[in-house]
């Protein structure tokens, strides 16, 4: 009988592990599966043979809804234990570089200042595809704003401050303004601009990208809502006649049992706190 497990546990694969621990984060298996770049089907497949493997039921397999069964409660984090330490052991074999994935509006200022540490890869990513990064493995840290229900991770803030509608000059009138897509933060703007004013605020363009508005509000007499952090890299002020600023965290984010690299991560978030103009002496960590 024990041999019989060892064998079914040797052809077990990691990432029909990593596929089970996402469902039952999210507690939805399309979700997972979108996540891990599967069809439901597959990651149901890969499901049972997490299941087939261990023996035993994991969950309850309602269409609707995934749920674990009593034994999957059980064996969740020993699951979550067995990927940290397949992790450990693939790291250590290939001394890989810490993989970091952030949008490019926050690559802008984050990695000038990281190529000085040793070891970094660094990817730009949507904030949606950076949060699937680390959840499939395909990352060890994301950086992302706190503005999405980033479960099943650990986070440690870095940076905070404000959105604001800028240009190069503070004292510019009026005029329709250039938003990105409709983030949390751009429908607090609009909604507030809508309570004091009574009308809806004038907008030139959409355009999907923080760094492209940026570049334009610097080198033409645009107005554009931005973060602090490249408002000031790209020299721009905040304009006079705009309502109550939005504020950020930018979060630095990640699965838990990472001991083997705790220095090398600490020695990345605290420089990533100076570089966001932060005086931290410690992180608050809280698991998400």
């Amino acid at each position: 009988m024990l041999q019989k497990l060892e064998n079914s546990l040797r052809n077990l694969r990691i990432a029909d592990l990593e596929i089970f621990v996402s469902a039952a984060h999210m507690k939805n298996l399309g979700k997972a599966a979108l996540a891990h770049h599967l069809s439901q089907s597959a990651a149901s497949t890969a499901i049972k043979r997490v299941e087939a493997a261990f023996g035993v039921e994991l969950c309850t397999h309602e269409r609707r809804q995934f749920g674990l069964s009593c034994q999957g409660v059980q064996m969740l984090p020993k699951i979550e234990e067995l990927i940290r330490q397949a992790r450990d052991l693939i790291m250590c074999a290939n001394k890989s570089a810490i993989r970091m994935v952030t949008t490019h509006a926050i690559a802008q200022i984050a990695v000038p200042s990281l190529l000085s540490l040793d070891q970094i890869d660094f990817k730009h990513m949507r904030p949606d595809q950076a949060y699937a990064a680390i959840l499939q493995g395909d990352a060890d840290i994301a950086l992302v704003l706190d503005n999405a229900p980033w479960k099943g991770v650990i986070a440690a803030e870095v940076g905070k401050g404000h959105f604001q509608l800028y240009s190069k000059s503070k004292d510019i009138p009026l005029q329709p303004v250039l938003l990105p897509e409709d983030q949390m933060e751009v429908l607090f703007l609009q909604q507030t601009w809508l309570q004091i004013q009574s009308y809806a605020l004038p907008v030139k363009a959409r355009i999907p990208s923080w760094s492209l508005i940026g570049q334009i509000c610097g080198e033409a007499n645009e107005v554009g809502f931005l973060p602090d952090f490249l408002a000031k890299k790209y020299g721009l002020e905040p304009v006079l006649w705009q309502p109550t600023p939005a504020p950020y965290r930018i979060l630095a984010i990640y699965r838990g049992g990472k001991s083997k690299q705790e220095n090398q991560f600490n020695k990345i978030l605290h420089h990533l706190c100076t570089v966001f103009s932060q005086d931290h002496t410690s992180f608050q960590y809280s698991s998400l």
